[in-house]
């Protein structure tokens, strides 16, 4: 199958099932690739043909706008496998793409200590605001991240 009708199925795909955020992420990459690719074969598409287009288009973007183009890239030959050409090798699925395109690791989130927080709330003058400090302070499961449950708050 030709690269210009399958990348246009798949479109009209996310039209009827996606967010208009979602297909605009969608065509913003497949549209280039759909130029590079237009007249080829999707089968003769190999990996590093896939890696040098990718590398372009994530030149000098962070690893979150590149790990998303690949994704995307990755979700549409896995679209056309599945519906259309069964036997058809996803490109985008080797070991060297998957560790150049992944995910960036979770920040660490510095947690306040529960007597500063206290310290916080009782400081508050507002009434609404103390009380909102409060809700989200004690709303959360404090059983997780090790703080154990003060016994004389839960009377």
């Amino acid at each position: 199958m030709k690269v210009s009708p399958a990348v246009a199925l798949y479109l009209e795909y996310h039209k009827s099932n996606s967010r208009r955020s979602a297909i605009r992420g969608y065509e913003a990459i497949l549209s280039k690739f759909c130029q590079k690719f237009e007249h080829r074969n999707l089968e003769g598409i190999t990996s590093n043909e896939i890696l040098s287009f990718l590398n372009d288009m994530t030149e000098r973007r962070k690893q979150h706008t590149k790990r998303t183009r690949y994704a995307h890239l990755s979700a549409f030959f896995n679209f056309i496998k599945t519906t259309i050409h069964h036997t058809l090798q996803n490109p985008c699925d080797t070991p060297m793409m998957r560790k150049l395109f992944k995910a960036t690791p979770l920040g660490h989130w510095d947690i306040i200590e529960k007597e500063t927080v206290d310290e916080i709330i009782f400081r508050t003058q507002k009434r609404r605001n103390r009380l909102i400090l409060e809700l989200m302070a004690r709303g959360g499961n404090e059983n997780r991240g090790g703080a154990k449950a003060d016994p004389k708050r839960c009377e």
